[in-house]
């Protein structure tokens, strides 16, 4: 490689991305990935050592009895910390060791932690991605080394686990709530709340992005302030999920707007920035700027309690981990998701001061293990009766995953999604997870009753 990235390094880093399925990684991203793993790049336009490249031939899982591995986000996060929490306690009640790893919110930390994963004991890998333009990659690692695999969130645009196919079957499924509904119903809340006039500003994740987290919740906001006229959106600053950088971003948003009078955050954690911004402004959070989050975090939670937060979207932060452990068991029993299910969603409850304490009292106050019944969710423990225990769906209109966002050049709908359209598959699916929704997202815990 050339030490300043031109030249013959600039023709091998192109050609390379050209013949990875990358989605959207841009060649920075990709070099910054390939120096994190350890990688070296020859003339000749090739990788040394990324991942094993042995391809597993047999179509098993490698160990059946490894250590079911979480690579998070970071480890500073409310969310990541519930995330990791709820997985942990999974494993734990389905008889698996676990593992978390914090990968600081660095893509090459997170790439040094796969790789070392499949050198290692392991059975399955659940991923957060920091760069999602890393997935493509880690499925298709993860089915050349026989590992079962699962990602949430974060992936690059237009890029499902029906495209990783072609290497295997052990990326199992996708897993994204309705973020651009829910985030839409959240800011209805708010423009009710400010009398449908006033400025209101957002403070965002990442951007431009290429996951659907943040183009989903970003583009929920614009789209759904549209529907009043007397509101005037300002502006936007994006600090990348972190509290500290959203307290300085809202700080910054009320310096210049300061007729402000509602914030939307990406996210809970975010709000935890956007409510110390509006303080350290001299203003008082819940009266003079109202505060919208996401995620059902318990510090967004308790700011809704306390009046200091207007709205959250209660996904649950434990769900998606325990739906996660309940599909790895299940492929150890013998089960695959339909090609219909291979990428979930599940409708969010709006998280207001009128519902906010029957939320609190199992999600925030209750041990974080009793959210929901792994088993139930389990379809071989409880093949005839499982239960979602939150309102699912098969995710089938990928526009609303992506919207606005232009497919990649030559993309194709992969052939499986197709047939299960074709089929009827997504509407037998969309009945089936209906009839299965048992536990109500605002009732007691289904621990214990079964």
């Amino acid at each position: 490689m050339t030490p300043d990235g031109s030249g013959d390094e600039r023709r091998v880093v192109d050609s390379l991305l050209e013949r990875l399925d990358t989605y959207g990684l841009g060649r920075r991203q990709f070099v910054k990935l390939l120096a994190g793993a350890g990688v070296a790049v020859t003339a000749g336009g090739t990788l040394a050592a990324v991942g094993r490249r042995d391809v597993n031939k047999t179509g098993a899982v490698a160990y059946t009895d490894g250590q079911f591995a979480l690579l998070n986000w970071s480890s500073t996060g409310d969310y990541q910390v519930q995330w990791a929490k709820a997985y942990q306690e999974a494993a734990t009640q389905l008889g698996y060791k676990s593992v978390v790893l914090d990968g600081k919110s660095d893509a090459a930390v997170q790439s040094n932690q796969f790789n070392q994963l499949l050198t290692q004991k392991t059975t399955a890998i659940f991923v957060g991605l920091n760069d999602p333009g890393a997935l493509p990659t880690l499925a298709h690692d993860s089915n050349d080394n026989g590992v079962l695999f699962q990602a949430a969130w974060n992936s690059p645009a237009w890029y499902t686990p029906w495209h990783s196919d072609v290497d295997g079957d052990k990326y199992n499924t996708f897993l994204m709530p309705d973020e651009y509904a829910a985030v839409g119903k959240a800011v209805d809340v708010l423009a009710k709340q400010i009398g449908e006039e006033g400025t209101v500003v957002r403070v965002g994740g990442y951007y431009p992005s290429i996951d659907g987290c943040e183009v989903q919740r970003r583009l929920a906001v614009h789209h759904t302030l549209k529907k009043y006229p007397k509101i005037t959106f300002a502006g936007e600053l994006h600090a990348k999920y972190d509290a500290d950088l959203s307290q300085r971003a809202a700080s910054s948003l009320l310096a210049r707007y300061p007729d402000t009078v509602g914030i939307v955050a990406v996210n809970d954690d975010a709000a935890t920035g956007v409510v110390a911004g509006i303080e350290a402004a001299g203003k008082v959070p819940g009266k003079d700027v109202f505060v919208v989050g996401a995620n059902g975090s318990t510090a967004g939670i308790e700011r809704v309690l306390a009046g200091r937060q207007l709205v959250t979207t209660g996904n649950v932060p434990a769900y998606p981990s325990f739906v996660t452990l309940a599909q790895f068991h299940d492929r150890l029993r013998g089960w695959k998701p339909e090609p219909a299910e291979r990428f979930y969603g599940w409708h969010a409850e709006i998280i207001t001061r009128d519902n906010v304490e029957v939320f609190k009292k199992r999600y925030v106050d209750g041990p974080i293990g009793q959210s929901f019944d792994v088993k139930l969710l389990s379809r071989t423990e409880h093949p005839d009766d499982f239960d979602l225990q939150f309102d699912g769906y098969p995710v089938e209109d990928l526009d609303l995953i992506w919207p606005d966002v232009p497919k990649p050049k030559g993309f194709q709908y992969p052939e499986a999604y197709l047939k299960a359209q074709r089929n009827g598959d997504f509407e037998r699916i969309r009945a089936l997870y209906k009839d299965h929704y048992r536990t109500p997202v605002l009732g007691p815990s289904p621990v214990g009753r079964v």
